[in-house]
């Protein structure tokens, strides 16, 4: 049984208190019906230039912050416009430099991407790979296998190479078929292969590499992941044009020479991890694989309180002055101003959010999509028709002139209508996170700080490719809170699980006929945490979210700071360390090939900037990982306006005491399961392409979990009750009644038939390319048709069209 040891009560009252995964979230909520959705509120802080940036002016832990609804607070002027606007600049294309990446691009299948073609990536995350591609870290070599990784990097094992090499004698292949533009097949999974999928894994003192892999049949570090834009040097923003001017950079992910710098034959670059699902995710504390975007939005990027110095522009009486913005709940926000300045997801390189922001106010919202006259959100304001047998017809985009105008009906007048002075990007003052080990991409998180001057008289003023106006300045913010207040809406709370559950706060009797008699033996299996009859899946995977890394479980308060994040446990080697709770090293992959959650804020170099970094710490970057956080707090190594969001002990209003170990290196998210029917391939690095390929992954005890020892979570021991179905009809009967309940029990059919508020506008969506002419995608384009809120006639579909039970 997996034990989750409160902090305070084991060292400073002696007892021990113990919580099963299975009753860590609050038991009162039987069902999601009965959750309610956070509602984000915020606080805003004038800056003390007299003080900055050595103390910014945020007060620490003891001083309360006024934190108000987003509307009290001077913010939001309406919520349904804020809502249009979200969903709009969500869908829209020509968010994207290149004008067809919108965030939507990644996330159009029950909020995942379920596309197949020119989706791997090498393992651009691998620190075991000491890569001499200039921009471009890790391990650059597609398909090659990662065991024994020594023999795959010409730099190893030159300093700092592994210290002991994997056995010669352990060949295990590769996938030599994978290269850029490479069509998916079913056959290609589970990248991490095996002869025997359900004999446990070996793990403990006295196992070998050559013992762990004993049974594997082949193995790539390589990751399923989506496509991007191509590596572009960002020139300049057209105003009117959904197109930003750009150089092209050589790049890797080329078909003439994969693996190695190319410039003509080009394809779309693959993010370094999967692309999970937006739907549902407004119930997690933390965003992103890692969490690195922050509960706390600070209306600039995804650092949230970790970032000292990025500021907004505020109009006081007709003068911009510099202002801080902590936003709690709002870790969608903080996730949503991420992709869209990043150059493997949406932006030429070096491009800034008010880059985006000038483009994006001059444009017609959603001017390239057709928009269904029925969409739940935005069909009042749609050019299209419907033609005699229903299909959508007419022009594309929004009866609204620019966005400006959308923006001005959501946000309060102070955040944009300014139009006597004129912001410039200081270039020594911007910072650019560097590719790195921990992220591959380049992003600009902090566009400078712009001392406004006064504009010239004339109104016909023309910026300078540096200079903005204020609602270009501020669109970050904008766009993060709008994009927040969509995908708030996207609740998946009618499932069969709910339904058999029920919601009695709201009058809703359980159904126990909702559940078939197989998917409520899944159900069984799925909260059992006996270690020889249960799956113990709820231990990570807490009903009724699907997550524990959620605010249900870690119950922040008022002023944004977590309650129940640090915990600690017994490992799998058998001592205790901490950890935050909802993040998890199963042994999927080598911890080495992403640390993940046990990464940290990227220090932009050059120049060194001391917004992401810890003045008390000799400059180190902030740790992403609260458990790192607590334990720089208990030295008395956090300044007080990062401090004042750690966790503190409940009645000395302390930082938490930690122990000496941590484990959060190789730490990811629990990943919500609702739904997960559509949003294959699965885990971080799209390992497996069914939802049988999971099971078996978690009846062997993962992948390497002796490799992992020293951080592996001690769930992942194995399930006795699922092996060797290929024998027993007992386990093959449990691992399909388990498969039916996570793909079917769990699954709204609004998101399957995308009914409101799943419905959206129209999609045009890269998929590759010809391989004779790399540069023209376009040809490959999937068209995802406008929907309204009556949703489709047939379900969406998985991931190539398999079956949750194929092996």
């Amino acid at each position: 049984m997996r034990l989750h040891w409160t902090l305070t009560t084991v060292v400073l009252c002696l007892a021990l208190v113990f919580r099963t995964g299975a009753m860590a979230q609050d038991n009162s909520f039987l069902s999601l019906k009965e959750v309610p959705v956070p509602v984000p509120t915020a606080a805003i802080i004038p800056v003390d230039v007299t003080r900055f940036p050595e103390s910014n002016g945020i007060p620490g832990p003891n001083t309360d912050l006024p934190f108000q609804d987003l509307i009290a607070a001077g913010i939001v002027k309406d919520q349904a416009a804020l809502i249009r606007l979200g969903k709009a600049l969500f869908w829209d294309m020509q968010v994207g430099s290149d004008g067809v990446q919108a965030c939507a691009t990644c996330h159009f299948n029950a909020g995942a991407d379920s596309r197949s073609k020119n989706q791997v990536s090498p393992g651009l995350n691998d620190k075991d790979f000491h890569n001499s591609i200039p921009g471009i870290p890790g391990d650059n070599a597609f398909g090659d296998a990662a065991v024994p990784f020594t023999a795959n990097d010409p730099h190893t094992p030159n300093p700092p190479g592994p210290s002991e090499p994997p056995p010669a004698n352990l060949n295990v292949p590769g996938f030599p078929q994978f290269t850029p533009n490479y069509q998916l097949t079913a056959s290609d999974f589970p990248l991490n292969d095996w002869f025997r999928p359900t004999e446990r894994t070996p793990r403990g003192p006295g196992t070998s590499l050559l013992d762990e892999f004993a049974n594997v049949r082949r193995d790539t570090n390589d990751v399923i992941s989506s496509q991007g834009v191509r590596h572009t040097l960002f020139t300049s923003v057209m105003p009117g044009n959904a197109i930003d001017a750009g150089d092209p950079q050589p790049d890797i992910f080329n078909v003439t020479n994969p693996g190695h710098l190319d410039t003509q034959s080009r394809v779309r670059r693959a993010e370094a991890r999967n692309a999970p699902t937006v739907i549902n995710t407004v119930f997690n504390f933390d965003n992103f694989w890692d969490g690195r975007a922050s509960f706390i939005f600070n209306g600039v990027n995804p650092f949230g309180f970790r970032d000292r110095r990025n500021t907004l522009k505020k109009n006081v009486e007709g003068t911009l002055q510099d202002v801080f913005i902590r936003i709690t709940n709002a870790s969608l926000a903080s996730q949503a101003v991420g992709p869209p300045g990043s150059n493997f997801e949406m932006s030429w390189e070096n491009r800034k959010f008010p880059d985006i922001g000038k483009k994006m106010v001059s444009l017609k919202p959603l001017a390239k999509q057709l928009v269904h006259p029925q969409d739940s959100v935005l069909g009042a304001l749609s050019l299209a028709q419907l033609d005699p047998v229903g299909n959508v017809v007419g022009n594309p985009g929004l009866n609204v002139a620019t966005y400006t105008d959308m923006i001005k009906a959501a946000f309060q007048d102070q955040w944009w209508n300014n139009m006597t002075q004129i912001i410039p990007s200081d270039p020594a003052t911007v910072a650019k996170m560097q590719p790195s080990t921990n992220n591959p991409r380049a992003i600009i998180f902090s566009p400078g700080r712009g001392e406004a001057r006064q504009a010239p008289a004339a109104t016909t003023t023309v910026l300078a490719a540096n200079e903005y106006w204020q609602i270009q300045w501020n669109f970050s913010l904008f766009f993060g809170l709008a994009v927040q207040a969509y995908e708030a809406t996207l609740v998946s709370d009618d499932t069969p699980f709910d339904r058999f559950q029920g919601a009695p706060s709201k009058g809703i009797q359980g159904n126990p006929n909702a559940l078939t008699p197989s998917e409520r033996n899944g159900l069984s299996i799925f909260m059992n945490a006996d270690p020889n009859l249960g799956g113990r899946c709820n231990n990570c995977h807490a009903a009724p979210v699907m997550t524990n890394h959620s605010i249900v479980d870690i119950k922040p308060d008022a002023q944004g700071r977590p309650n129940d994040i640090v915990e600690f446990m017994v490992m799998g080697d058998g001592a205790m360390a901490n950890y935050d709770k909802g993040f998890y090293n199963i042994g999927v992959r080598r911890t080495s090939e992403d640390v993940a959650r046990g990464g940290t804020t990227f220090p932009p170099v050059p120049p060194p900037d001391p917004a992401f970094q810890n003045p008390l710490d000799g400059g180190k970057p902030f740790p992403l990982s609260y458990t790192a956080l607590a334990g720089l707090a208990a030295n008395n190594k956090l300044p007080d306006d990062v401090l004042r969001f750690v966790q503190l002990d409940p009645s000395t209003k302390k930082p938490v005491p930690v122990l000496g170990r941590q484990a959060i290196n190789g730490n990811f998210k629990a990943p919500n399961l609702r739904n997960v029917q559509y949003t294959g391939p699965y885990f971080h690095n799209g390992d497996s392409a069914t939802l049988r390929h999971v099971v078996e992954f978690y009846t062997r005890g993962g992948n390497f979990p002796n490799t992992n020892f020293h951080d592996l979570d001690p769930d992942i021991v194995g399930i006795p009750s699922l092996r060797f179905p290929e024998f027993l009809p007992s386990a093959q009967q449990n691992i399909h009644d388990l498969v039916e309940f996570v793909s079917h029990g769990l699954t709204d059919e609004r998101v399957a038939l995308e009914k409101a508020p799943f419905d959206h506008p129209q999609l045009q969506v890269p998929n590759g390319s010809p391989q004779d002419k790399p540069n023209d995608d376009a040809l490959e384009d999937i068209v995802i048709p406008a929907v309204g809120q009556n949703g489709r006639t047939t379900a969406i579909s998985t991931f190539l069209g398999l079956n949750p039970q194929a092996r």
